[in-house]
């Protein structure tokens, strides 16, 4: 069965491509700055425990880019630090976090699609039936250059 929760999703994305000499809107400016871009969001979502797996499920907003897409967490409660990522709507990806592993992905924009590499630094994920906390600090890698590095943290509450 699942559980009406509350979603806190905090990130802190330091973009690390080369930065072109114009023609940037302020958006971009602010996105692609020395300095991290920043999000704060909260969201209601479920959360789901069945057979060993817990599932968290949560529509983003558009303070994330991400609007109108569906974005799944699931975990085997036996390998909490393993933890997958799909996302469904506009933009479509599979991500994996692993501690100290690196995957492949194929991310899908709408407008294109193209392979990410995901090196996961630390996996700390203490989200049990309940609620808990989850924080991911990974590097995205495009064509084999670190691109962007994020930390995540994601509290879920359950609501009563």
């Amino acid at each position: 069965m699942a559980k009406r929760v509350k979603i806190y999703l905090k990130s802190s994305q330091l973009i690390k491509l080369p930065l072109p000499e114009e023609g940037l809107d302020e958006f971009e400016e602010e996105l692609l700055s020395p300095e991290p871009f920043l999000t704060e969001v909260e969201s209601e979502g479920e959360l789901e425990y069945k057979d060993g797996v817990v599932t968290i499920s949560y529509m983003e907003s558009a303070a994330t880019g991400l609007e109108n897409c569906l974005t799944t967490l699931t975990f085997y409660d036996r390998d909490p630090g393993s933890v997958s990522l799909y996302r469904a709507g506009p933009v479509k990806t599979a991500l994996m976090f692993c501690e100290g592993q690196r995957y492949i992905s194929v991310y899908d924009t709408g407008y294109g699609c193209f392979e990410v590499g995901i090196f996961t630094e630390k996996c700390d994920n203490r989200i049990g039936v309940d609620g808990g906390e989850l924080c991911i600090s990974y590097v995205v890698e495009i064509h084999g250059s670190e691109a962007e590095h994020t930390e995540l943290e994601l509290k879920v509450k359950e609501l009563l």
